[in-house]
């Protein structure tokens, strides 16, 4: 009886942290420009040119080498992460799902 307990008990809680893993992100996209930040050595983050829930600024996850030019025009589309406060404290975190150069 105890075993069965304990047996509802993880799946329940597996449940609940893969909801909790799972949840659908905001999607953010659209034309920016890549700048290099001066918080922190080799720091790079995008300026949006509209603003999406009151900001403009990202700080990517992790921004390919090919795009770590200062001024360099993008079209970008990622998924926006939970603010957590971190050393840049620049931006809202945005995992990149698709960028390319823009004229």
């Amino acid at each position: 009886m105890i075993r069965k307990y304990f047996i509802m008990f993880g799946l329940m809680s597996l449940l609940l942290v893969g909801m909790n893993v799972c949840q659908a992100r905001p999607v953010v996209f659209g034309k920016g420009t890549v700048v290099r930040t001066s918080v922190a050595v080799g720091h790079w983050g995008i300026i949006s040119e509209k603003s999406f829930n009151g900001t403009q600024y990202f700080d990517p996850v992790v921004l390919p080498f090919r795009f770590r030019f200062d001024g360099l025009r993008v079209w970008f589309l990622g998924l926006l992460l939970p603010f957590n406060p971190n050393i840049q404290m620049w931006g809202n975190p945005v995992l990149l799902v698709k960028m390319i150069r823009w004229m």
